[in-house]
């Protein structure tokens, strides 16, 4: 049997103006952006509520998710992409700090994850999959 909150208690606390977070006791912010770390999509990198979008919806936010093809592995396929990406200044899974187009500010994550060739981390408890929705 499942225990904890239901989607009615919530908007309950809600519409009473008390916070479900309020009930999960000490939670951790471990970058410092005001997203608790079970609800950050990128774990390691300040991207909060105005920039932690997560253009391929799998859970890890584009300042962390340099698996542009979701294959689990940051590599040679992900570098064409970002490069077709760069040349193109567009927006998209390529834009990491998601200001709508991928430029000079998106290369530092995007070599931070191909040396890391994973995406991540996220505390997410979805990350990975597809649609990785809350």
């Amino acid at each position: 049997m499942k225990s904890g909150l239901t989607a009615a208690g919530i908007v309950l606390l809600l519409f009473l103006g008390v916070s479900y977070a309020s009930f999960a006791g000490t939670a951790a912010d471990g970058d410092g952006d005001g997203v608790y770390n079970v609800l950050d999509n990128c774990l390691t990198v300040k991207n909060g509520p105005t920039a932690d979008c997560d253009t391929d919806n799998d859970g890890y936010g584009n300042g962390c998710d340099a698996d542009y093809n979701n294959d689990w592995v940051v590599g040679g396929p992900d570098f064409g992409t970002f490069t077709m990406g760069f040349a193109a200044m567009a927006a998209g899974i390529t834009d990491a700090n998601c200001d709508g187009t991928t430029g000079g500010p998106d290369f530092g994550p995007f070599t931070m994850g191909f040396a890391l060739m994973v995406p991540g981390p996220s505390g997410l408890h979805c990350a990975g999959m597809v649609p990785c929705d809350l």
